[in-house]
């Protein structure tokens, strides 16, 4: 397999709750994240129904249908993996991993909603590997000094001789929505964290008598800003963005919304994401072009393939 490999760079961060409102934020940013090794919630998101009636018929489906386009194999020194996803052409599809030992039975291991993403160069920091399920979380960053991003990426056993700290790799990137709705504030009131008292020792020393209970909120204005706050796991995120357009396809006759934003840096080019977002998703909200959005999403990534299997 042909993986394109470039040279270091670095990345931002990003909140719990299903679209948190801003108490819930500002606990959620003080908090410790999960790896939470489970993919129960991205079907729910998918398909509003428990997993335990879910996953048992995706995997079904997808064994009997998935070879009807050409699937991803690789092998290790003991092991070999088959990766089927359903159906042929739509950009969101049910997939299953299937592994065993050379030359035996091969058994699902995972089953997961793969949203085809868009490509981004990101330079891998660190990895974190589920035990079971062959997945892994993958910490990256795109400018030097901010906090690490991180990512689900189902195709691990695969691209993990790659991801190498240190090494800058082009990632297919997506997300897959808990929630979306349009944006409802365009001014965020903080009274904690990092950034909060920076403001407040600079507002005590142009203030003199005053104390720290005198000290207003600090109010930023949001609008028409790209944001980036950290879920309550590991991959998961509260975001605030712009939509550059809107497309539609099916999952197994599910209506599936395409949003696509663009978070821009100063030092690079932008950050691309495509955002998978179902009926159940969207709630009563039509989404258009322009508008701006918050969302809850969980991020999906893997080492662009060059191969005609991508």
């Amino acid at each position: 397999m042909k993986r394109q490999k470039a040279k270091p760079s670095a990345e931002p961060a990003a909140a719990e709750d299903r679209l948190p409102n801003a108490q819930q934020l500002r606990q959620i940013l003080g908090a410790d994240r999960k790896h939470f090794e489970a993919l129960g919630a991205a079907w729910v998101a998918v398909t509003a129904m428990p997993p335990e009636h879910v996953i048992p018929q995706v995997v079904a489906t997808v064994l009997k249908e998935g070879g009807t386009r050409p699937v991803w194999k690789w092998e290790t020194k003991d092991l070999e993996y088959v990766f089927l996803a359903w159906p042929e052409k739509e950009p969101l599809r049910a997939a299953v991993l299937l592994r065993g030992e050379k030359g035996k039975e091969l058994k699902p291991v995972s089953a997961l909603p793969l949203a085809e993403g868009l490509p981004n160069d990101l330079t891998v920091e660190s990895l974190y590997a589920w035990e079971h399920g062959g997945g892994a979380n993958v910490a990256v960053t795109m400018e030097a000094g901010q906090n690490p991003m991180w990512f689900y990426d189902p195709f691990y056993e695969r691209d993990k001789a790659d991801l190498t700290a240190g090494v800058t790799h082009t990632f297919l990137l997506s997300a897959l929505a808990f929630g979306v709705r349009r944006a409802l504030l365009d001014e965020v009131t903080i009274t904690q964290g990092p950034v909060y008292e920076a403001y407040a020792t600079k507002w005590l020393a142009e203030n003199s008598g005053k104390t720290r209970v005198d000290v207003p909120p600090l109010k930023l204005d949001v609008h028409g800003k790209h944001i980036i706050y950290p879920g309550a796991n590991f991959g998961e995120y509260q975001i605030r963005a712009v939509i550059d357009d809107v497309e539609s396809c099916t999952l197994d006759k599910m209506p599936i919304t395409i949003l696509y934003t663009t978070f821009p840096f100063a030092e690079r080019a932008p950050m691309r994401l495509p955002i998978y977002v179902s009926k159940a998703g969207l709630h009563d909200f039509t989404p258009q072009k322009g508008q701006e959005i918050d969302a809850y999403v969980w991020f999906q990534g893997r080492v662009i393939d060059y191969s005609a299997n991508e």
